[in-house]
C-alpha cells in the first residue's frame, strides 16, 4: 500500500506530505483540494509507467495549469514541482521523489532537479540519488549523504525519469526487478464513479474465456461481469447477491439477481417476491438508482481481482443514508481481505458516511484550502467529539473551528 505522497508547488498543495491508511477518508469543503489528491496519484503512476511527457499533456493537465500560483523556487532559478510517494508492496518498502520543471532545449520537455529512490527488505536495500537535493525539503526520504545513481541509468538533467528508462538501460536485475513491480503496483491505480444510468445499460455478452472482466470506472460493464460470476464463480455470485439482497432489506424485496441476454448484451435483472410468495422481474427504470449504484460496488468488492489502489469520489451519491453504514463494511471487505487487499481512498460531502469512521479516527484527513490534518490530529478533538457525534461536528462546523484554531 502507499503510506505516503509528497506534493510540492502541485496544484492547491504547496508542500504537503499526505498520510494514508489502507482505508482513508478525505473530508473538506468544495476546492479544498480532495480530488487534487487522487490527480497526483494518476500523475505519479503516468510518471512511473511512461515518463513525465505522458503525465504533463497538453490542455487543463499542462505543466504550467498543474504548478501552484505561489509557487515556492526552492533555491533552482524557476519554481519546480515536486512529486513522491512511499509504500510497502509485497514484503519489501521504498521511496521515491521527482523535482522538476518545464524546459523547452531539452529532448525530454523537462528538466530534473532531484530525483531519487530507496529500497528495502529483509535481505536487501539500495539508494540512490542524482542531482542537486532542494535545501528547502530537508526531510525528504531520498535524500542521502552523497549523489550515487544507478549505474549504465542516464543521470543528466535534461533526461526523462528513472522508470522511463529501465526497459532500455543495463541495469542490475535485482533493483531492476523491484522498479518494474513498484511501476505495475501503481499501474493498476483506478478511480471509479458509478453511474446509475452506465450500470443499467446493457453490455457486451461474457466472452466465457475464464477470465474475470475488469469493472469498468462507471460500472457500465456492471452485467458483463455479473455474467461471469454466474457462470464461472457460483460461490462469488452467492455473496454478492446476498450482498444486493442484505442493502435493499427493509425498502423492498429484492430476492434475487441474475442476468439476461438480449442479440449480443448482457443486462442485469432484479428480481422481486410479491404476492403468494412469487417472484417476478423489476424493470431497470422502476428500480431506484442506488440499487443499481450499490450493485456495482457490490460486484466490485465480490471480484477476486482488484485494482491495488481505488479511488472514490463522492461514492454516497444515489445512496440513501441511513444505507451508507452497509457502504463501509463494503469498502472495508476491500482493503482488509488477506491475498490481494485493496487500498480504499475516498472523497465525501456526506456527514453520514463520515460517521461510519467513528471508530477509526486516523483514517479520517480533513483538507482545506492544500492542508491536511487526520481527524485525531486536530486540537481539543478528544474533547470535541466526547459531546458531539461526527455528524453534529459536522453540521455545526465545530471541527473545522478547531483545525482553525489549531
Amino acid at each position: 500500500m502507499i503510506k505516503e505522497v509528497r506534493l510540492v508547488n502541485y496544484r492547491k498543495f504547496l508542500r504537503e506530505t499526505i498520510h494514508l491508511e489502507p482505508i482513508t477518508l478525505f473530508v473538506g469543503p468544495n476546492g479544498s483540494g480532495k480530488s487534487t489528491l487522487a490527480s497526483a496519484l494518476y500523475t505519479i503512476a503516468t510518471i512511473l509507467r511512461m515518463g513525465l511527457d505522458a503525465a504533463f499533456p497538453e490542455g487543463f493537465y499542462a505543466f504550467n495549469n498543474l504548478i501552484h500560483f505561489e509557487a515556492e523556487k526552492l533555491g533552482y532559478r524557476f519554481a519546480p514541482i515536486g512529486l513522491g510517494i512511499s509504500g510497502s508492496i509485497n514484503k519489501f518498502d521504498f521511496d521515491y521523489d521527482i523535482v522538476f520543471g518545464r524546459d523547452s532545449n531539452s529532448l525530454s520537455g523537462y528538466f530534473i532537479h532531484y530525483e531519487g529512490i530507496k529500497i528495502k527488505d529483509e535481505e536487501f536495500s539500495c539508494a540512490y540519488s542524482t542531482g542537486e537535493h532542494p535545501r528547502e525539503l530537508k526531510d525528504l526520504p531520498t535524500r542521502t549523504e552523497e549523489n550515487l545513481w544507478i549505474p549504465d541509468v542516464s543521470h543528466h538533467p535534461q533526461r526523462d525519469c528513472l522508470f522511463s528508462q529501465m526497459d532500455e538501460a543495463e541495469m542490475d536485475a535485482v533493483v531492476g526487478g523491484y522498479l518494474k513491480e513498484i511501476r505495475r503496483y501503481m499501474q493498476r491505480m483506478t478511480k471509479y464513479q458509478f453511474s446509475p444510468t452506465a450500470t443499467r445499460m446493457g453490455y457486451e455478452q461474457y466472452d466465457s474465456i475464464g477470465r474475470q472482466p475488469f469493472l469498468k470506472s462507471d460500472g457500465a460493464n456492471l452485467a458483463e461481469v455479473v455474467q461471469f460470476f454466474q457462470e464461472e464463480q457460483r460461490g462469488l455470485f452467492a455473496h454478492l447477491k446476498e450482498r444486493i439482497i442484505e442493502y435493499a432489506r427493509g425498502e423492498c424485496n429484492l430476492v434475487d439477481i441474475g442476468v439476461t441476454t438480449y442479440e449480443d448484451k448482457a443486462y442485469l435483472i432484479f428480481y422481486e417476491e410479491g404476492k403468494g410468495k412469487k417472484t417476478f422481474p423489476v424493470r431497470g427504470p422502476l428500480l431506484s438508482d442506488g440499487y443499481w449504484v450499490f450493485a456495482a460496488f457490490a460486484c466490485l468488492a465480490s471480484c477476486e481481482i482488484l485494482p491495488s489502489i481505488a479511488f472514490f469520489e463522492e461514492p454516497e451519491s444515489f445512496l440513501h443514508p441511513h444505507k451508507l453504514k452497509t457502504l463501509y463494511q463494503v469498502f472495508e471487505q476491500m482493503g482488509k481481505r488477506e491475498t490481494a487487499p485493496c487500498q480504499i481512498l475516498i472523497s465525501t460531502h456526506s456527514p453520514y458516511f463520515l460517521s461510519a469512521f467513528a471508530d477509526n479516527p486516523d483514517s479520517v484527513v480533513v483538507v482545506n484550502d492544500g492542508r491536511t490534518k487526520k481527524l485525531n490530529e486536530t486540537e481539543g478533538y478528544e474533547d470535541v467529539i466526547s459531546r458531539y457525534s461526527l455528524e453534529e461536528n459536522w453540521f455545526s462546523n465545530l471541527c473545522k473551528k478547531e483545525e482553525e484554531d489549531g
